[in-house]
């Protein structure tokens, strides 16, 4: 196989993309940024991923969606608000926290001492930023955190946690926990359906485009995404434990049967 140094350039399926290679910042937190790491830049159309980084005493813009969202607390305890129609919900988040919110919620997120959180809305939303009322009768938003999974997927890695789930109710936008120990490779797959997104929190390993034979270096910062229909892996390759937040958009009903979950209940369960 050949290899790649980072920052990897686009390659028929997957990509790696660096900090140095973040969108602009779209204006939508007063006092800190909020930056495209993937996104219609990259070519995503159903899995968003943003850096916001949020300073002392800022806070985002009100923000509405037509689908879901889903963020990760990386530093910091913020406050989430979801904005109702008589009356307002917050919730004070610590690192390791997930946030998902159901189409049509309206809500802010501000920080006393300042916070950096991933994340966005899946499927990407073209209106990012747009006014966001009307606002909701009954609240869309819950709140999960990485060390409270739903359910463990051990072919992926002996520590891989689906937090924010199907069986969560989140059909478009997950977010799972994954630890990879040295000399630990996810099983090679692929999602027939999905998007899936990588964002490395700690560690160098690397990346597989098994699709193409390509290999590519990655760590801290470096967000992979993979286009629907690509072969894949990740391995803590390089001497360190390679930890990452992310996951498949949708939902990839075939990787959960064959975890064992019984997706027909779930979906009814729903209501899909």
């Amino acid at each position: 196989m050949t290899e790649t140094h980072s920052p990897a350039p686009a390659v028929a399926g997957l990509r790696v993309i660096s900090p140095e290679q973040w969108g602009a910042d779209l204006g939508l937190v007063q006092g800190g940024t909020f930056r495209e790491m993937v996104g219609p830049a990259s070519g995503a159309q159903r899995r968003s991923m943003h850096h916001v980084r949020i300073d002392p005493a800022g806070t985002t813009v009100p923000l509405r969606h037509d689908g879901e969202a889903v963020y990760y607390v990386v530093e910091g305890t913020p406050v989430v608000t979801e904005l109702l129609r008589h009356r307002r919900d917050s919730h004070r988040l610590a690192p390791g926290s997930m946030i998902h919110l159901h189409a049509g919620a309206t809500y802010a997120i501000e920080s006393d001492q300042g916070a950096v959180l991933i994340g966005g809305p899946c499927p990407v939303d073209p209106a990012l930023g747009a006014a966001a009322a009307p606002y909701l009768e009954e609240s869309r938003l819950s709140v999960y955190h990485r060390d409270r999974p739903g359910l463990m997927v051990p072919f992926i890695s002996r520590d891989a946690r689906l937090v924010v789930w199907l069986g969560a109710g989140a059909v478009d936008a997950n977010m799972n926990y994954v630890v990879l120990e040295p000399g630990e490779r996810n099983k090679e797959h692929v999602h027939a359906e999905s998007e899936d997104t990588i964002h490395i929190l700690e560690g160098r390993g690397t990346a597989e485009n098994v699709s193409t034979g390509e290999r590519f270096p990655i760590g801290p910062g470096d967000t992979v995404h993979i286009e629907i229909g690509t072969w894949h892996a990740v391995a803590a390759d390089r001497g360190e434990r390679v930890v990452s937040v992310g996951g498949p958009c949708p939902a990839d009903t075939d990787m959960l049967r064959a975890a064992g979950v019984d997706v027909a209940d779930i979906m009814e369960k729903i209501g899909r």
